[in-house]
């Protein structure tokens, strides 16, 4: 039986005091960012649709079945009711208006980092946004008031309480009535069974629902609670490792499993599989040990070998998988024989581009044999079919969030690059991630060779790239880099520093030439042999073709 009802804001509100909601554990934790509640706060202010919830009404012993899932910024359902409401579709939403009503704070547990009691509505009217987040506002702050407040509090009474202006209480007044006048439309149906559900939740959220595969795949794997292992294993990750993608964890699980590739029709019909044969659940629990393992030790294998210190920094996240089903098989730290091996894959696969496109299919598979070899015999060698081209590798734009940008901004972290002022190591900060780059730095910058007419692909590539502190970079302005450099060529240090950045900087440099086309061309050339051969030490192995000098640019 299928029904509509309209809810208002109290009758919400009640319902989650009541605890009559539950959120099964297909549902993936509180992911809404601020922008978004911002953006649904508005809709609601104006009265714009904000879509329907689908809810199914279960009796206890099937919604029991189901599991719910008690790591939400919403409260776990009364066990002691009759029947639990559990939220199919519109858990954000309805999770948000919770968390406004409720003035819920930060909830790490539930992978929330909102606090809803710095939301504030405005009370301008003539304002673009009405609706902020702040955590320097409060009670005191013209203009602005706590919606958890307003929304809880009749107008009259706030006005007295907070000393509200006249047009404050007005557009206060406003804001109360549009939240508790509007209608919140879900979508009840009973009869189902809990497959049904499971099968609904992957349906919605595959014709239309942005969800990504992980949370279909837990969809499918509750009787073994995956999202809890996960998520649990997660949390224990050091160096900010917590934040390694779902999906890359459950594809390690798939290879334990034997599966032969990295794609989610491989990892569901491993899922499928367990959750058919509840006998292989013990099974699973001794994998899943094992596995944790090679979670823990391809952090530190990572951080300590290849010095990628927070997962933003992986070219992709995909290595982060292979190398925990590697440990996995391997039961034990790698030796230096292995370390070397996989230095060489890793170094390969990000400058070559390994998993992108077209070939993600072919290596994926090559690389998963080559694990399986080196975890068996130390003597398991990583063969690469063919070397790398180091111009399309040295004319990669650096904005773009590839794997060969990321690599060599790992190469440049390796060398400890110094500031230009003192001399001293840079401090980077290790989750800026490349949508923030005030920290790079075109060399030949950006206006100057513009003027001269030079290809924006040249501009933007790697070659003419560093890492550079904020004050810094206004210093440098648009000019010559023999013009910039020049106050700074005195220092002692000057020639340590500029070798940290893998700049040629000597008497005979090309930064120091006054023929601007030139001067540019020669360094790209020089520089270019420099990174290379840098890389290629890192690597321990020879990973390019040979770099023959550019003749125009």
């Amino acid at each position: 039986m299928i029904s509509i009802k309209k809810y208002s804001l109290r009758q919400l509100k009640r319902k989650f005091e009541n605890r009559d909601f539950a959120i099964p554990e297909i549902q993936r934790q509180y992911v809404w960012k601020k922008q978004q509640i911002l953006k649904l706060m508005d809709s609601i202010f104006r009265n714009y649709p904000i879509g329907i919830g689908l809810v199914w009404n279960a009796p206890f012993s099937k919604a029991i079945n189901i599991r719910p899932n008690n790591k939400t910024i919403v409260p776990p359902f009364n066990k002691k009711a009759k029947h639990a409401e559990l939220i199919i579709d519109g858990q954000q939403r309805l999770s948000t208006i919770y968390g406004v009503i409720m003035g819920v704070e930060e909830r790490p547990d539930a992978g929330s980092d909102i606090n809803f009691r710095h939301l504030f509505f405005n009370c301008d009217k003539k304002a673009d946004r009405r609706f902020v987040f702040s955590s320097r506002y409060d009670e005191n702050t013209k203009g602005y008031i706590r919606l958890f407040d307003l929304l809880n509090t009749q107008p009259a009474l706030l006005k007295r309480r907070l000393g509200l202006t006249n047009w404050e209480t007005i557009e206060a007044s406003k804001c109360y009535k549009a939240f508790h006048h509007f209608s919140f439309l879900l979508l009840m149906f009973t009869g189902s069974n809990v497959e049904d559900i499971r099968e609904v939740f992957v349906r919605i959220n595959s014709a239309g629902m942005r969800v990504n595969r992980a949370d279909t795949l837990f969809a499918k794997a509750t009787d073994v609670s995956l999202r809890d292992n996960i998520l649990d294993t997660k949390r224990g990750l050091k160096h900010s490792y917590n934040f390694i993608s779902n999906e890359a964890m459950q594809s390690a699980l798939g290879l334990a499993y034997g599966a032969t590739t990295i794609t989610g029709r491989a990892l569901e019909s491993v899922l499928t599989k367990i959750e058919k044969n509840k006998k292989y659940n013990g099974e699973f629990t001794k994998i899943w040990k094992s596995l944790q393992y090679g979670y823990e030790e391809a952090v530190d294998f990572l951080v300590n070998h290849l010095k990628v210190n927070h997962p933003s920094l992986l070219p992709y996240q995909n290595i982060y998988t292979l190398l925990a089903f590697f440990f996995y098989l391997n039961k034990s730290r790698a030796k230096p024989s292995q370390i070397k091996e996989i230095k060489k894959w890793f170094w390969f696969t990000a400058c070559g581009e390994r998993y992108s496109g077209a070939a993600f299919n072919r290596n994926i598979p090559e690389d998963i044999k080559f694990f399986k070899r080196l975890a068996k015999n130390n003597g398991a060698k990583f063969i690469s079919s063919e070397k790398i081209s180091p111009l399309d590798f040295l004319k990669m734009d650096y904005q773009k969030s590839s794997s060969v940008a990321k690599a060599y901004f790992l190469l440049l972290r390796s060398k400890k690059p110094s500031y230009l002022a003192n001399g001293y190591e840079m401090m980077l900060d290790n989750t800026s991630s490349f949508s923030n780059r005030k920290d790079r730095h075109h060399i030949f910058p950006k206006a100057h060779l513009r003027r001269i007419h030079i290809n924006p692909k040249w501009i933007n590539s790697i070659c003419n790239i560093c890492y550079v502190e904020a004050d810094e970079n206004q210093s440098i302005s648009d000019v010559h880099p023999r013009n910039y450099l020049k106050e700074y060529k005195k220092h002692r240090h000057f020639s340590r520093v500029m070798r940290s950045h893998l700049i040629p900087a000597s008497t005979t440099s090309p930064v120091w030439d006054t023929n601007n086309k030139r001067s540019f061309l020669n360094f790209f050339n020089a520089r270019g042999k420099v990174i290379i051969s840098e890389i290629e030490k890192l690597a321990g192995a020879k990973l390019f073709d040979k770099l023959d000098e550019i003749k125009r640019i």
